[in-house]
């Protein structure tokens, strides 16, 4: 099993990164009404700046239907604008930029756009309280045209600059509802079987790869697991990165959780509840929140590297260029990591802390990072953008 170093140049595709450290998508609600603030563009700056070889934006609806609320981004011409002047300001500085594009699914309380589309008719808990309890299974029309939106999305965010995309299979958004048995009831060819599950995320992603061309890289995001019983397993994180390897994907990030159910799973550390409550959108919200939180969303203790024998099981059987994520707060965690033969470490709350993080590390002025998995960037990720409260 190849290891590298993770600190020299390396190939993504064909793109050309200046080491295998990536910024991981985290939500950073920097925007006005969707639209990309200055704010964004400080963020990803900082973040090439800081050292890493690629930087990239979270969650970039493909259609304004695809939003989990009203003021989310997606992507359309004026957001498009904005985006542009992010990956202008991270290429002025010597770095390269990806993002995110996702559909929320069933996953909504966006209610400008009626009942949401998912997979299957299923109960949606966090639109419950306003006014969208359940979801609309889609149909054929539904299935062709978000895929078109998808593809779309993908051709107008290369024409705008971007080094790379990186497609969401995860975290219980529309494609991961697919893959999940628990989201997916399906009875036709997009249900039942894993085979099934997967056939309309890789129709998706194939549509993409097709419509951007070769010499564009496309990463997806997929869940080592989604965190419950019943969900998407490890062993079918492995045989998706197989279908996806036959594909021509060109790297896969490994990640876990479901948003609606386990969001923790992906975080690990303190559940910042007091504020969750504060940012509650309505009054029912926050009431909902404040007696039922606990029980609603359940903690995961923090541990370094805490997917990674998760991930060695994808590793030992999968040949394509694997992302590692989860936990990566240390020297001897990123070294753990290239030991294993991963091909890149994707980093979130480390970076969040401080954008210089991985210079420091390279240069032995830090061994650990000083994160202490408060979670208090998630609350302030609807306070006017995410940011490290330290």
């Amino acid at each position: 099993m190849q290891q590298y170093n993770f600190y020299k140049s390396a190939e993504l595709g064909s793109l050309v990164l200046k080491n295998r450290f990536i910024k991981a998508a985290t939500f950073e609600g920097m925007y006005d009404d969707g639209i990309p603030n200055k704010k964004l563009v400080d963020f990803h700056s900082s973040m090439a700046k800081g050292g890493v070889g690629l930087t990239t934006i979270s969650y970039a609806s493909v259609s304004a239907n695809g939003r989990t609320f009203k003021d989310q981004m997606y992507v359309n011409p004026e957001s498009l604008v904005g985006l542009r002047r992010v990956v202008e300001a991270v290429h002025e500085v010597g770095g390269k930029i990806s993002i995110q594009l996702t559909h929320c699914g069933y996953f909504s309380k966006n209610t400008r756009n009626g009942v949401p589309i998912a997979p299957s008719r299923v109960l949606n808990e966090y639109g419950m309280l306003s006014g969208l309890p359940f979801s609309k299974a889609m149909n054929e029309s539904d299935l062709e045209e978000t895929k078109k939106d998808f593809v779309w999305s993908a051709q107008q965010l290369k024409r705008i600059g971007f080094d790379t995309l990186e497609l969401h299979l995860g975290h219980g958004y529309l494609l991961s509802q697919f893959l999940s048995p628990k989201t997916n009831k399906r009875k036709d060819q997009y249900g039942g079987s894993l085979e099934n599950r997967a056939r309309y995320p890789l129709e998706v992603f194939r549509a993409i790869k097709d419509a951007v061309g070769t010499n564009f890289p496309v990463l997806v995001k997929l869940n080592l697991e989604d965190g419950f019983k019943k969900g998407f397993s490890v062993e079918d994180c492995i045989e998706v990165c197989k279908k996806l390897e036959s594909a021509n994907c060109d790297g896969v990030v490994l990640s876990g959780g479901f948003t609606s159910k386990s969001p923790f799973f992906l975080l690990r550390g303190d559940v910042p509840l007091k504020g969750m409550v504060k940012n509650g959108s309505n009054w029912a919200e926050k009431l909902t929140m404040a007696l039922f939180g606990p029980a609603i969303i359940k903690k995961y203790n923090y541990s370094s590297n805490f997917f990674l024998e998760l991930a060695k099981r994808v590793r030992q059987q999968v040949k394509l260029p694997l992302v590692y994520l989860g936990g990566v707060d240390s020297r001897q965690g990123i070294e753990e990591i290239q030991k294993a033969g991963f091909d890149f470490v994707a980093i979130g709350r480390a970076l969040i802390h401080d954008p210089n993080f991985l210079q420091k590390i390279e240069n032995g002025e830090i061994s650990k990072s000083g994160c202490t998995h408060c979670n208090q960037c998630i609350v302030e990720m609807d306070r006017g953008g995410v940011r490290c409260t330290l």
